[in-house]
C-alpha cells in the first residue's frame, strides 16, 4: 500500500483568545491517499477551514502531527515551509486575486516572488492558461471576468508552480450550479493530468457526491467517518451513505425483518434481478421507497425493498435472499 501524502495524528488547534476558549479541532486522525479527491465535508464550525488552515500553515496545530511525504510539518524550517507551499497549493472561496493585476500576473504571481526567470514563467502560464480555458484573457482584469472565469485564474494561479496536492477552500460556494458543475470538471481534468491529489472543503453533499472519490465527515472538529465512497455506500450505517444516496428524506427507516436496504451499481438491472431472487424463493417483493443519483459520475440506486412470502407461513430468509443477490454479481447488499 502506498504511504499517504498527508497523515494527521491527534491534530488539536485550541483557540483562547481572551474569551471562551474553542475547541477547533479535537484529535483528527487521518490519512489522505495520494492522488485521491477528497471531500471534507461537516456544517459551519465543524472545523473545516481550520482543518485546511493547518494544511496550508496559515494555522499551526495546538497539539498532534501532520506528517507530508512522510515528514513532519512542525520540523520545516523557512526554506522547507516555501519548498512546501510550493507542492502544497491553494485556492479560495472569493479567488483571492489581485484586482490590479491581470490574469497573466495573477498566474505567474508565484513564480515571480520565487524568482524564476520571466521566459519560463511566461510558458508555463501559457501552457495553463489554455488548459484552464482563458484563452484571449491574459491581459483582462479580475472585474473584467466572471465568477468562473476568476476561479479558472486562482485554479492555474495555484498549479503555476506544479503541486502535489490542491487544497479547495469552499472553491465553489460563490458559484452558481452549473459554473460549479463546470469548475469541478475541470479540476478532476487537469488532476486526471497532472497527478496531483484535490482536497475540497465543502459543505455541500452535491459537490460530494459529483466529484469525489473519498469522504469525511467532520463534526465539532472531530472526524466521525471517512472512506472511499464506493466502500461508504456499502456500509449497513453510515451517515455519510445516507447524505450521499438518501432514500426520499427517509434515510433514518427502521429495517423490519423483512425489509433490505439495497444498493445497486447497475440500476437499469434492479427489477429484473429482485424478480429473479424473489421468484427462486417464491417471494413477492415491492420497492417502498428509493431513488437513483450519480456518484462520480457513475448512476447508482438505494431502494428500501420489502419481501413476502407467497405460502405463509413461511418466512422470509433475509440472508438467504442477501446471498443469492451478491451471487447474481449485479448488487451490493447491506
Amino acid at each position: 500500500m502506498n504511504e499517504p501524502i498527508f497523515r494527521l495524528s491527534r491534530v488539536t488547534k485550541l483557540f483562547d483568545d481572551n474569551a471562551a476558549p474553542v475547541l477547533a479541532l479535537d484529535g483528527v486522525d487521518l490519512d489522505v491517499a495520494r492522488g485521491s479527491f477528497l471531500g471534507i465535508v461537516g456544517t459551519s464550525g465543524a472545523g473545516k477551514s481550520t482543518l485546511l488552515r493547518v494544511l496550508n500553515l496559515l494555522d499551526t496545530p495546538s497539539s498532534g502531527t501532520i506528517e507530508f511525504n512522510g515528514r513532519n510539518l512542525a520540523e520545516l524550517n523557512a526554506k522547507g515551509q516555501r519548498e512546501y507551499l510550493s507542492k502544497v497549493a491553494t485556492i479560495f472561496q472569493h479567488f483571492n486575486l489581485f484586482h490590479g493585476k491581470t490574469v497573466f500576473d495573477n498566474i505567474t504571481f508565484p513564480l515571480a516572488i520565487r524568482g524564476v526567470p520571466f521566459k519560463e514563467r511566461a510558458e508555463r502560464a501559457r501552457a495553463l492558461i489554455n488548459r484552464v480555458g482563458l484563452e484571449g484573457r491574459e491581459g483582462h482584469y479580475p472585474s473584467q471576468l466572471s465568477g468562473g472565469q476568476k476561479q479558472r485564474v486562482g485554479i492555474a494561479r495555484a498549479l503555476i508552480t506544479r503541486p502535489e496536492v490542491l487544497l479547495c477552500d469552499e472553491a465553489t460556494s460563490a458559484l452558481d450550479s452549473q459554473t460549479t458543475q463546470t469548475i469541478l470538471d475541470l479540476l478532476a481534468e487537469l488532476k486526471q493530468l497532472y497527478g496531483f491529489t484535490v482536497i475540497l472543503i465543502t459543505h455541500s453533499w452535491e459537490v460530494i457526491r459529483y466529484a469525489c472519490d473519498a469522504a469525511v465527515l467532520l463534526e465539532h472538529g472531530k472526524v466521525t467517518e471517512a472512506g472511499l465512497l464506493r466502500e461508504v455506500i456499502q456500509r449497513e450505517r453510515s451517515v455519510l451513505k445516507d447524505h450521499i444516496l438518501p432514500l426520499n428524506g427517509d434515510a433514518a427507516w427502521q429495517k423490519g425483518p423483512d425489509t433490505l436496504d439495497l444498493i445497486f451499481e447497475n440500476p437499469e438491472t434492479q427489477t429484473d434481478l429482485l424478480a429473479k431472487v424473489a421468484n427462486a424463493l417464491s417471494m413477492d417483493f415491492s420497492i417502498l421507497s428509493g431513488r437513483v443519483d450519480n456518484v462520480g459520475k457513475r448512476p447508482i440506486a438505494r431502494f428500501k425493498v420489502r419481501f413476502r412470502p407467497r405460502h405463509p407461513p413461511a418466512m422470509v430468509d433475509v440472508e438467504q435472499v442477501k446471498r443469492l443477490l451478491a451471487e447474481a454479481m449485479s448488487a451490493v447488499t447491506l
